[in-house]
Order: structure tokens, then sequence, then C-alpha cells
């Protein structure tokens, strides 16, 4: 199977980018945020990167689907999104597009399950089995302390912005930078940073 793929892009999707490796194009699923990335950057076209890929045959839509990281962690995460039993590709993609690392380490320590359920659209029995099964597992996620981290103000925060009619990418972007230590604090700042864009 294809592990790494690198070459100039043809096209960015809204959900893939076309690289051209020699005169063959290679359709890569990637994440919103590295779609982000790419097309701030705009290396439109001839723009050459390198992907960290995961290669998957799909029988029985007979398919042959690659998901494309920039960052070797990504692809080990996405691995171990896709070890849940009921998790497969597009499930991790999903989580991987609305979640922080830091994030899914301090839902998974703490078993907020509702944290899960409310930003990734998990159902209540695979956020469940997602916390059990990745409980031993998210130890190397992001170094940061997350025992304080309060989670219920994330998610609303993520709520309130997507209720305001932001999109995901940028609510997303938006509660990283926002320092506030308290919900109204938090998307007053959130609000402040995508008045600036």
């Amino acid at each position: 199977m294809i592990s790494l793929i690198e070459g100039t892009i043809e096209h960015l999707g809204d959900k893939q980018v076309i690289l051209n490796t020699g005169g063959i194009g290679y359709r890569v699923i990637v994440s919103p945020k590295l779609l982000n990335i790419l097309s701030k950057s705009k290396p439109e076209v001839n723009g050459k990167i390198k992907l960290f890929v995961h290669s998957q045959l799909n029988m029985r839509e007979g398919t042959f689907d690659m998901y494309g990281f920039d960052k070797k962690e990504d692809l080990d995460l996405f691995h171990m999104l896709t070890s849940v039993s009921g998790i497969g590709p597009k499930g991790a993609m999903g989580i991987l597009a609305v979640v922080e690392p830091k994030h899914l380490k301090a839902a998974v320590v703490h078993e907020d399950s509702d944290y899960l359920k409310k930003v990734s659209g998990l159902g209540p029995k695979t956020a469940s089995r997602l916390i059990l099964e990745l409980k031993s597992k998210v130890d190397y996620l992001d170094s940061t302390d997350v025992s304080g981290m309060d989670l219920g103000h994330e998610g609303q925060a993520m709520e309130a912005l997507l209720t305001l009619g932001y999109s995901l990418n940028q609510a997303k972007e938006a509660l990283k930078e926002a320092k506030g230590e308290t919900l109204e604090l938090k998307v007053a700042d959130a609000l402040k940073f995508l008045g600036k864009k």
C-alpha cells in the first residue's frame, strides 16, 4: 500500500487535493484544516507537497481511497481512531475535522462522551466506545496537562459560533486562539479573532 506521496498540486477541492506525481494524478482526501493551510499558502498550481498517506481498497464500493496528512503524528492519530470498533476512515476524518488532539485527549481522560457527541456528531454508543478503547492509548497526544480543561465550555463556545453562522473550520480556528476563562469571554475572544479576518 502507498504510505507517502509527493507531488505538485493540480487541484484543491472541498475535501481533497489532486496531486500530480510525474504525470499521474492521485486524489487524496485531506482534512479541512490542511485544505485551509494549503489554500492560504496559495500553492494552487505547481505547489509541491509531501503527504503521509493511509491507503485503503474499498471492495464494496469499488474504490481505492487515500487519506493524506502533512504530519506523521496526524496519520498516527487517524490510525488510532480507526482502531476503534465502528469508526472507519470517513468517521475518523470527521472527528479530526472538529476535535483538536488535546481536546480529544481531555475528553477521553475525563470520560466526557457528551463533548464528543456534541462536536463530532458521534452517537452515544460510539462516543462511549471511543473513550473506552482509547483510554490507554491517548497518553502520547499533546503533552498539555488536561486535568483542569473544561470541555463543556469548549463545546458550548463551538455551538455558539456555529449558530452565529461561522463554519466549523472558522469556529475551530478562532477557539484555538481564544484565551477567555469563562464561556462568555471565550466566545468574545473568538469573535474578535474572526472580526480581524
